[in-house]
C-alpha cells in the first residue's frame, strides 16, 4: 500500500512531532494540524501547516482534501487537572469529527493513536487484542470511545494502542522518578512485581510508519509496545545501576501511595502508571505488519539518563 500525502493531527505534540520528520525524510507529502500558530515554527520545510481546533470542522475539511492516510494523534493525553468535559470534547467528539472530514475527502485510511488504558490498570492474563477492554480512568475511556467511532466508520482503519512511551520528548515524568531514586528515596510500591509496558518513541514511530505503508493493516486493531515483561522493581534498579546508586530496598504499601507521590511530585497520571499491573502482547503486529522494536529498555534507558545527568546535579 501506497502512502503519499498524509495529515498528522496533533502535529505539534511530542509524537507528531518525530513522526512528521520520519514521513519527510521518506519523501511522502505531509500536511500538519496544529493547534496553535506558535506551532508552526518546529515544522520542517515543505510541511503544509493547517492552524485550528481539532474541533474546527472547516479547517479539518481543508486539511483532510487531497489526502489519502490521516494519521490521528491529537489528544489530551493527560487527565491530571483536565476537565473530563475537555477530555471527551477533544478525544471523542474531536475524533468523530475527523472521521467525518474524512469521509467527506474519501480519505482512504485512517491510523488512530489509541492507548492500552483502554484495557485497565491491572490485568492479571496476557492482554490480546483480543482481550475485553476495561478501562478504569476517564483518559481510557476516552480512548475506547475513540476507538468505537473510528471502528463504526466507513473509513479503513488500524488502532494502535500505545504502551507508556519514553524516550527524546517523553523526559519530564522520567526524570521526577530519576531524582528521587538518585537522592536514594525511593521507595518500591507493593511487592514491585507489577508490570509496566512501555515503547520507545521512535518504535512508536516505526509502528505508525509500518502501519501507513502495509495493507494488512486496515481494520485491524494493534498493541504496540517494546514487547518485554518489565517489573516496576526492574526499571527501578535499571535506573539505579545506570545513575550508580543503591537499589531501592523499602517497600510502601498501596494505601500510603498517596502520599508518597504527592511528596515526591508526582501526579496521579504518573502514580497511575507505576502502580498499573499490564502485561501486553506483540505477537499480532509482528506477525501482521514484520514490526519489531529495535530499542531496548538498557540502549533507551542509557539515553535518559545522559540527558537527566546533563541537567540535574546531586
Amino acid at each position: 500500500m501506497e502512502l503519499k500525502d498524509a495529515l498528522v493531527t496533533g502535529a505539534s505534540g511530542r509524537l507528531g512531532t518525530r513522526l512528521i520528520k520520519e514521513l519527510v525524510d521518506r519523501g511522502i507529502k505531509v500536511r500538519a494540524l496544529v493547534s496553535k500558530k506558535e506551532s508552526l515554527i518546529g515544522l520542517p520545510p515543505g510541511v503544509v501547516p493547517f492552524v485550528g481546533d481539532i474541533k474546527d470542522k472547516k479547517v479539518l475539511n481543508e486539511a483532510c482534501e487531497g489526502v489519502d492516510t490521516v494519521f490521528h494523534l491529537a489528544a489530551v493525553v493527560s487527565q491530571y487537572k483536565v476537565p473530563v468535559k475537555e477530555l471527551v470534547r477533544v478525544n471523542v467528539d474531536g475524533t468523530n469529527d475527523v472521521i467525518e472530514a474524512c469521509k467527506t475527502n474519501r480519505v482512504r485510511h485512517i491510523i488512530f493513536a489509541s492507548s492500552v488504558d483502554v484495557y485497565g490498570n491491572n490485568r492479571k492474563e496476557i492482554l490480546t487484542e483480543e482481550s475485553k477492554t476495561k478501562p478504569t480512568d476517564m483518559y481510557g475511556h476516552s480512548k475506547m470511545m475513540a476507538e468505537d467511532i473510528v471502528k463504526e466508520s466507513p473509513i479503513p482503519y488500524t488502532i494502535l494502542r500505545f504502551a507508556a512511551i519514553y524516550g527524546p520528548g517523553f523526559e519530564k515524568s522520567f526524570f521526577k522518578i530519576f531524582r528521587v531514586i538518585k537522592e536514594e528515596k525511593a521507595y518500591i510500591i507493593g511487592n514491585g512485581s507489577n508490570h509496566l509496558p512501555i515503547i520507545h518513541v521512535n518504535d512508536a514511530v516505526q509502528a505508525l510508519i509500518f502501519s501507513g505503508m502495509n495493507s494488512e493493516a486496515l481494520n485491524k486493531i494493534y498493541n504496540v509496545s517494546d514487547g518485554e515483561e518489565h517489573t516496576q522493581e526492574e526499571l527501578f534498579n535499571v535506573a539505579a545501576d545506570m545513575l550508580k546508586v543503591e537499589k531501592p530496598k523499602k517497600h510502601m504499601s498501596a494505601l500510603v501511595v498517596k502520599i508518597f507521590a504527592k511528596k515526591r511530585g508526582l501526579d496521579s497520571d504518573e502514580l497511575r502508571f507505576i502502580t498499573c499491573d499490564r502485561k501486553i502482547s506483540i505477537e499480532k503486529i509482528t506477525k501482521d505488519l514484520g514490526y519489531k522494536p529495535k530499542v531496548s529498555i538498557l540502549k533507551g534507558s542509557e539515553e535518559l539518563i545522559r540527558e537527566f545527568n546533563s541537567k540535574h546535579t546531586r
